[in-house]
Order: C-alpha cells, then structure tokens, then sequence
C-alpha cells in the first residue's frame, strides 16, 4: 500500500508554483495567463483536500505562505 501525500505539503507546492508564474508574468497580468489560472485552480484544490482532511485554514494558509 502507498503512503498518500501530505495536502498541506502539497498545498504548499501548489501555492509556490502560483508565486511562481506570478513572479514570472507580473503580478497584474496574473488573471490573464492561462499558466496561473491553471495553478490556482490546482492550488484552490489542494487547499480544499487540505481542509477537508482535517487540517486547520491557519495551518494550511501557513503553510502556504512558508513554500
């Protein structure tokens, strides 16, 4: 059996990865970029899967910032 992903772990990944592209295209242009758009809805997943796994906001948004 494998061991499942920490979703604040990868929360965190996703929410580096939307700084990421953010850094990448400017901040302004983000909604325009479909790359970042792409992101946040991965980022927007991975912190419902978070939450739902019994993970507090506080702890997951923490983690967000820290990536």
């Amino acid at each position: 059996m494998s061991e499942q992903p920490d979703p604040v772990a990868a929360y965190a990944q996703a929410a580096q990865a939307c700084r990421d592209i953010a850094q990448q295209v400017g901040v302004r242009n983000c909604d325009d970029d479909p790359t970042w758009r792409a992101a946040e809805l991965v980022a927007n997943t991975r912190y419902d899967e978070a939450v739902n796994a019994g993970h507090s906001v506080d702890a997951v948004l923490k983690a967000g910032r820290k990536a």
